[in-house]
């Protein structure tokens, strides 16, 4: 009877001396993706077309208008470009997949 008792304190022992022990919990789900965000300067709104002052405008004030519209246009096309490219790069790299 001593002898039980003592193997039962013993095991108990052992058990509360296991269930003690601090155990680092398994992760079942993989943590979800980052998402990165853009670089700001790509998210700014792009300018309207160049406005028209009111009367009658000179060749040179026509020419001058279009060249600053057309540079806008072209500004605005790289950025929105750049923008679609950072999406397809972010979403690559979620999806694992290479470009």
């Amino acid at each position: 009877m001593k002898r039980t008792l003592t193997l039962i304190v013993i095991a108990f022992a052992c058990l509360m001396a296991a269930g003690c022990v601090s155990t680092r919990s398994i992760n079942v789900f993989p943590p979800p993706p980052a998402l990165s965000e853009p670089d700001r300067a790509l998210v700014v709104m792009c300018l309207g077309p160049a406005r028209l002052p009111q009367g009658a405008i000179t060749q040179r004030d026509v020419e001058r208008l279009w060249i600053s519209d057309r540079k806008a246009l072209i500004q605005c096309g790289k950025r929105l470009k750049a923008l679609r490219d950072f999406y397809q790069d972010r979403d690559a790299a979620l999806r694992g997949a290479k470009k």
